[in-house]
C-alpha cells in the first residue's frame, strides 16, 4: 500500500471513531446520577439539620440552611444534560430548592417578628415541599432506571 493510502486510511478511521464518540454523548443514566447526585447533597442537609440538637435554636438556623440550599440549587442549574426528561425533572428540583429556600427565609423572619401564626403556616409549606420531593425522587428513580 503507498503511503498517501495508508494515511488517507488512518485519517478516515480515526474521523470515523471520532464521529461515532461525538454522537453518543453522556449516556442517560451518566445524566440522570449527575442530577441525583445533587438531589442526596439536599436530601442529607434536610436529615443532618433535622437530626442537629443545635438546629432548633431559632431564625439564625433556618438562613443558614436556606443559603445552603441556595448552594445546592446553584450546582442544579450548573448541571448540564441532553435528555429533555432529565432536563424536566432537574427543573423541577430547582424550582422546589428556590421554593425551601425562600419558605426557610420566611419562617425566619416571622420567627423573628414573634409571629406563631405565620411561622406554622411556612413550616407547613415546607413540609408539602418535603413531600414534592419524594414524588420528584420516585419519578426520576423509575425513569432512569427504565431502557
Amino acid at each position: 500500500m503507498s503511503l498517501t493510502l495508508k494515511r488517507t486510511a488512518t485519517l478516515s478511521l480515526v474521523a470515523a471513531i471520532a464521529l461515532l464518540f461525538a454522537g453518543c454523548g453522556e449516556s442517560k443514566v451518566a445524566q440522570c446520577n449527575k442530577v441525583i447526585k445533587v438531589a442526596n447533597q439536599a436530601a442529607t442537609l434536610s436529615q443532618q439539620f433535622g437530626k442537629d440538637p443545635k438546629s432548633a435554636k431559632g431564625s439564625q438556623a433556618l438562613t443558614e440552611l436556606a443559603s445552603k440550599i441556595d448552594g445546592i440549587s446553584t450546582e442544579m442549574k450548573g448541571i448540564e444534560v441532553k435528555d429533555e426528561k432529565i432536563k424536566g425533572f432537574q427543573q423541577r428540583f430547582l424550582t422546589l430548592y428556590q421554593d425551601i429556600s425562600k419558605g426557610l427565609n420566611d419562617a425566619a423572619g416571622a420567627i423573628d417578628k414573634k409571629n406563631i401564626r405565620d411561622t406554622n403556616g411556612f413550616l407547613a409549606g415546607l413540609q408539602k415541599s418535603s413531600a414534592e420531593e419524594g414524588t420528584i425522587v420516585k419519578e426520576i428513580n423509575s425513569y432512569c432506571s427504565s431502557k
